[in-house]
């Protein structure tokens, strides 16, 4: 079984107004290292290839959907280096985001360790972000 955690961040907007901005892929560039999205068809619905630290990242995305889930799984070359599972939970007026990764099978404890401080990083920047909105 490989390895998974779960970062849980409050954020004080609706969780529609949460939802929206993340299901976006050209707003991700905007709270992550990833930058100059676009939209990569060849690779499947709902693929975007970004500019990354180290070369070009794919993302696969879900469709959008009424239940507020955004998964997605990111490819470098032909691995698959990370996949994660993100949840919008109302809460009152606001929302709670939970992030879930699993650890690869070619991704390292301390890479998956790494990777986990990086996405900490990125969810307090989006938290500030959709808040000062």
């Amino acid at each position: 079984m490989l390895k998974a955690r779960t970062l849980t961040v409050e954020i004080a907007r609706p969780p529609d107004d949460v939802y929206q901005f993340l299901v976006n892929p050209a707003n991700l560039a905007g709270w992550t290292l990833v930058q100059n999205g676009r939209p990569h068809p060849e690779a499947g619905p709902h693929s975007w290839a970004y500019d990354g630290p180290r070369g070009t990242v794919l993302v696969h995305f879900t469709a959008p959907n009424p239940f507020l889930v955004l998964d997605y799984r990111m490819q470098v070359g032909p691995q698959v280096i990370h996949a994660a599972f993100v949840r919008i939970i109302r809460n009152g007026a606001g929302s709670v985001l939970t992030h879930t990764s699993v650890q690869q099978p070619l991704v390292s404890d301390e890479m998956f360790a790494s990777e986990e401080e990086w996405m900490l990083s990125d969810l307090m920047v989006l938290k500030t972000l959709l808040e000062g909105k």
